[in-house]
């Protein structure tokens, strides 16, 4: 960036900010138009195969908190699309069948696993393979947490695998031990998984095909991010982590590392090809920031807590604005979460084609449980055993208690305090008479503890109050989507926007949950975005599908199915 010499006049100062501000633009008109770097690996020690340089049509979906689906085109006569399709032959080579797919584009990187692979055959005998590859978060939804990971499957003394504290370090924790389990079957945990000094002489992951980012409880308690807290029997990893950041509004982050891309962390040593894994906080709602408004009175900033119960959220607005001292660096290109920086309105000459959907609240009183709470059970039994020792011994019948206990057992047993029924009066409020009243969570724990507070608060954000927009933009007109420092924002930042017609005029602010990188042979690369509450914008079926998944999952932690 040339700075402005103030000693020349007006008319000359001008035509320099001019020049200077074309310079830029077709700077940004360059990147878009880098063509992606594609390219093939072998699954077996990540070795590189080919370089995609002649692809028909390509569509890459990077989705938050979800595997998504690459579709690469190739002419079947290709070299690259031969090899593609012949997994006999990268079985006997000693290649593996699997094959890794990387496309580095702004400084982004999707990365996946192909899953199917098909030749299509036209009327005019043109062959075309079409390879789909699900994203690398694929490999993170085959991670199991076990009861016990230290030890081997058929002994688990520990029946639920639980950890709480900040909700970064619990998650990414709960994934790295079982890691650990992966790698290392039995062994024995540090206090802090996280914390690099803690981790025992001889620990090795320079072997590990998925790492996660180390930092260390402190440090996470330091950024004052929202606590969580995980158990699981033999759950699924993303299915205990994913509600949990996005009830936190935490970003998962992954990438694959390649011998000559920067380390990871400082003196990383992971093997080539690794998945490494760590959260970032691109929302900033507990921290302060812009969210929402409307165009004549400007962003509006609110700091988002606790109310009384726990189980709702309440924005209170604050005054003043932060300055972000990046904002003013010139080509530094980024979105600092407390005061996001990129808005799309109506007339943006970016926006191809935009989709808007508002889902309103659901009931305003959340059910659960279906255990007594803690000693309740235990109490009662206790009573029952020495009255009925007592009636016994009186009678001279001797000690009947525990026979009676037994009895009666299936009677008293979770009866009392075995359900927790919470009203959100926010929502209620904001409701009206006429609104839907309950709303039941299945869930396998003990009433009134900290799981059915963990189980409220999913139900609160399954039912809350969704906006959603899906926009098809020109990328670099006038925001660029790519890494920080290259691009403006990516996926999980927060951007502005306004729906076309809307006379109230108000501005929407909501993270971005899902990009769509595509190009063909005759298009460049362009992106599509999807805005908050990315369901809303799925196929019914897809949705119907992942509602069925996550009731099997319960009914899975419930013991009530396998």
């Amino acid at each position: 960036m040339t700075a402005v010499d103030f000693d020349l006049s007006l008319a000359e100062q001008c035509a320099a900010i001019m020049l200077e501000t074309d310079r830029v633009h077709r700077e940004l008109e360059m990147l878009r138009r880098t063509p992606a770097l594609v390219r093939l690996w072998t699954g077996d020690n990540c070795d590189l195969v080919h370089v995609i340089e002649c692809e028909d049509e390509a569509e890459w979906e990077d989705i938050e908190l979800d595997a998504g689906v690459g579709t690469l085109k190739l002419d079947f006569s290709m070299p690259q699309a031969q090899w593609l399709n012949d997994m006999y032959g990268r079985v006997e080579r000693g290649e593996k069948i699997n094959v890794i797919v990387s496309v580095d584009y702004m400084g982004t990187r999707w990365s996946g696993l192909m899953k199917r692979v098909g030749v299509a055959t036209d009327e005019l005998g043109y062959s075309q393979l079409t390879a789909t590859f699900l994203s690398d978060f694929q490999q993170l939804k085959t991670k199991l947490l076990w009861s016990t990971p230290v030890m081997p499957a058929a002994f688990q003394p520990i029946k639920v695998f639980g950890l709480a504290g900040p909700i970064p370090w619990v998650v990414l924790g709960a994934l790295h031990i079982n890691l650990c389990r992966e790698n290392n079957p039995i062994l024995t945990f540090p206090d802090d998984p996280l914390k690099p000094s803690a981790w025992w002489e001889g620990f090795d992951m320079s072997t590990w095909t998925v790492v996660v980012k180390p930092g260390s409880f402190m440090d996470w308690l330091a950024t004052g991010a929202p606590w969580g807290k995980l158990t699981s029997r033999f759950k699924y990893w993303h299915e205990a982590a994913t509600a949990m950041l996005a009830d936190g509004e935490m970003s998962l982050q992954w990438r694959r590392w390649f011998t000559g891309d920067p380390l990871p962390w400082p003196n990383a040593k992971v093997r080539h090809g690794a998945l490494v894994v760590w959260v970032e906080d691109k929302s900033g709602i507990f921290a302060g920031t812009a969210n929402g408004g409307t165009w004549f009175d400007g962003l509006t900033r609110t700091i988002r807590s606790y109310t009384d119960d726990f189980v709702e959220n309440i924005d209170q607005t604050t005054t003043g604005m932060p300055t972000v001292g990046d904002y003013r660096i010139p080509g530094k290109r980024l979105t600092d979460p407390r005061m996001p920086y990129a808005y799309y309105p109506p007339d943006s000459p970016g926006i191809l084609r935009s989709n808007f959907d508002q889902q309103l609240p659901g009931p305003i009183q959340l059910v659960t449980g279906g255990h007594s709470m803690p000693g309740v059970n235990e109490t009662m039994g206790a009573l029952i055993q020495g009255m009925f020792d007592v009636v016994g011994n009186l009678l001279q019948f001797g000690s009947i208690g525990g026979s009676v206990d037994r009895i009666l057992a299936p009677f008293y047993e979770d009866t009392v305090l075995a359900w927790i029924a919470v009203k959100m009066l926010r929502r209620a409020q904001t409701s009206g008479d006429f609104r839907e009243f309950e709303y039941f969570i299945a869930s396998g724990g003990k009433a009134y503890t900290l799981d059915s507070l963990a189980v409220l608060r999913q139900g609160a954000f399954e039912t809350r109050a969704i906006f959603s927009g899906a926009l098809e933009i020109i990328n670099a007109a006038p925001y660029v989507i790519g890494a920080p420092g290259i691009g403006h924002f990516g996926r999980g930042d927060r951007v502005a926007t306004r729906i076309p017609g809307d006379l109230t005029q108000r501005m929407h602010v909501e993270r971005v949950s899902k990009t769509v990188l595509s190009w063909g042979v005759d298009r460049s690369p362009d992106i599509a975005i999807t805005l908050g509450g990315e369901k809303l914008q799925q196929d019914p079926i897809l949705r119907l599908m992942a509602e069925i998944a996550n009731g099997k999952s319960e009914l899975k932690e419930m013991g009530v199915m396998g």
